[in-house]
């Protein structure tokens, strides 16, 4: 049996459309990505289906088979290399490469478009392999392998106005005549706060106009 290639005719187109309507909304229904793509509904379902889930978070509701509503909610950072909008090492590979012909063709001394030819030919063949792996070790930082675009927004830095705070007063200076305890630090049985309420048990009293129990 005979299968048909579906990647370059069907399930790419439907991918790097996918992944640009999501640059604009949070959601694409499959008939968004019909419009973009010039595809019938059913087409795109298939290849959603068939993305789903190394490409794609494709979410079926319960329309009794109508796709129309069907709709991707998220893609995956694989998704966004193989559309080119994140960098793979092969890529970065083949476009140094690329970079180099170009300026051999533009360069005017001999001696340096010879150069340049020469190193074009050494990382685009001699030295591909080593030229990819070290691609892949700029792309991807030591913590896990992960694509730095994968990470986020970095961590805010630490607020530094909280460290230029004057430190709060040593307890054990305060006068006895505060803590009621000798200059302890500790309030005394005795002890009446500022607030002008005695602070032993069993009393609720107070000073100038405060209200009195009845």
């Amino acid at each position: 049996m005979y299968v048909h290639d579906t990647w370059a005719g069907r399930d790419l187109p439907v991918l790097d459309a996918t992944v640009g309507l999501l640059e604009q909304s949070y959601m694409v229904t499959v008939s968004d990505i019909a419009a973009k793509t010039g595809l019938d509904m059913a087409a795109v379902a298939r290849a959603l289906d068939a993305l789903d889930p190394v490409y794609v978070d494709f979410r079926k509701t319960t329309t009794g088979g109508d796709p129309t509503f069907w709709y991707v909610h998220k893609v995956t950072p694989e998704a966004r290399r193989a559309v080119g909008q994140w960098p793979t090492a092969e890529a970065l590979a083949s476009r140094l490469t690329d970079q180099l012909t170009a300026a051999a063709h533009r360069e005017t001394d001999a001696e340096r478009q010879g150069l340049l030819t020469y190193a074009a030919r050494l990382i685009g063949d001699t030295l591909r392999d080593a030229t990819v792996r070290a691609a892949a070790e700029v792309l991807s930082p030591a913590f896990g392998g992960v694509p730095q675009p994968e990470l986020g927004t970095p961590l805010p830095e630490p607020d530094t106005a909280a460290q230029d705070l004057a430190p709060l007063p040593d307890p054990a200076t305060f006068p006895s005549s505060v803590t009621g305890g000798g200059g302890t630090g500790q309030p005394g049985p005795d002890a009446v706060w500022s607030s002008g309420v005695d602070s032993r048990p069993g009393l609720v009293a107070s000073h100038g106009d405060a209200p009195r129990g009845i």
